[in-house]
């Protein structure tokens, strides 16, 4: 079984410039600052928040936020943005990678105390903004209007095709089904969805919101964090709140006493209430589940060789400890640039209890020791 997976980088070698970090954060101020974005969805302060944001990078490189990192993952994340980013120099606002802008907005609202929903619903107007600069006004998608028939031709020659990007050009360009690990543009968020479990309890959640006919993609479940562990929470949130559920109806239908301590539930508790009110809910309509939107479990099963082309081995950590902890991949192929000799961070390509052989070989095949996993770095641009 062939299966590769695909990272931005091939976005940018046939889309250009316009998917670079500085063009994505430029053209989401710019929109802003010309008028052409769609206000009710996220406000015009998105793009001076931003700006904000960018004056406290210096700060936070120095330490001076070290105090307000509260979790482990920050602190991790915090520590990796230390080692990406030099103190010996200022950076521009192009310059910050707009996904670090979310650390960034982290440590702030830490420091200023600022909690849910005023947090929650900054996040998400921030997010959108960039989103809808990723999408470009819809150009992203055609990106496989560029694709050779050679590269489309390589592509349609494994078995699954998997991606961390948004868009829809590789299913397009090769007529098959994409596992879209971070989510695409084109499937609609479970939070919008009113079919969506969480959208048949009687609380209206989405207190009155519509999706925009004419922005579906802000809508879509696109996963941005700048941390790996909250996309993997993310990826996996769904299947874990299913297993939970099944435990709870399975109790409340089969022993009288769990069902009675269900019913005992203090319910002015507001998401008490609501775990109730599911509960009896999927007791009565046994088909209501979370949607799985993130193929992860297909990652974990996959067999023989696995190719990465166009993926950064210092993000999405969090699918390299899924990669590199399936023991039924044989052969892990990563593709670069033949004059991008990267450096590629150990931490990433630790199996369990054994190291796999890195191989500088750049196209030159190596044999797989077989107490070790196995990654082939290759030079060879497709």
């Amino acid at each position: 079984m062939r299966t590769l997976l695909i990272g931005n980088g091939v976005i940018i070698q046939y889309g250009g410039s316009a998917y670079l970090n500085a063009s994505i954060v430029n053209r989401a101020l710019e929109r802003i600052d010309s008028g052409r974005f769609p206000e009710d969805l996220y406000p015009k302060e998105c793009a001076k928040f931003v700006v904000a944001l960018q004056q406290e990078h210096e700060r936070v490189r120095h330490g001076e936020y070290d105090q307000y990192v509260f979790t482990s993952y920050d602190r991790s994340s915090l520590e990796d943005f230390k080692r990406r980013y030099s103190t010996e120099r200022s950076y521009s606002v192009e310059e910050i990678g707009f996904e670090d802008y979310f650390l960034l907005f982290e440590l702030v609202h830490n420091k200023q105390g600022v909690g849910n929903p005023d947090r929650f619903n900054s996040r998400g107007v921030l997010k959108r903004m960039f989103l809808d600069s990723v999408y470009n006004s819809g150009q992203i998608e055609t990106v496989h209007e560029s694709f050779p028939a050679r590269f489309v031709s390589w592509l349609k020659a494994y078995d699954h095709l998997f991606t961390t990007n948004y868009d829809s050009n590789l299913e397009t360009a090769c007529g098959s089904d994409v596992h879209h690990l971070h989510g695409s543009f084109r499937t609609l968020s479970e939070t919008y969805n009113p079919n969506s479990f969480r959208n048949q309890l009687k609380d209206d959640l989405l207190d009155g919101e519509k999706v925009d006919p004419n922005n579906p993609h802000l809508y879509s479940n696109c996963l941005v964090s700048y941390v790996g562990d909250l996309k993997s929470y993310s990826m996996t949130q769904s299947s874990l709140a299913n297993s939970a559920m099944d435990k709870y109806v399975t109790g409340y239908k089969n022993d009288p006493s769990i069902r009675q301590q269900i019913e005992d539930w203090d319910e002015s508790n507001v998401l008490v209430k609501r775990l109730k009110e599911a509960i009896k809910l999927n007791v009565e309509r046994s088909d209501l589940e979370h949607q799985e939107q993130y193929p992860y479990k297909m990652l974990e099963q996959l067999t023989d060789s696995l190719e990465i082309v166009g993926l950064s081995p210092n993000n999405d950590r969090h699918l390299f400890s899924l990669i590199l902890a399936n023991d039924q991949i044989s052969e892990i192929r990563f593709n670069c640039l033949a004059n991008k000799r990267l450096p590629m961070p150990s931490n990433c390509f630790t199996r369990n209890h054994s190291k796999p052989e890195m191989s500088e070989s750049y196209g030159r095949k190596c044999k797989r020791r077989e107490q070790t996993g196995k990654f082939i770095r290759t030079g060879t641009a497709r």
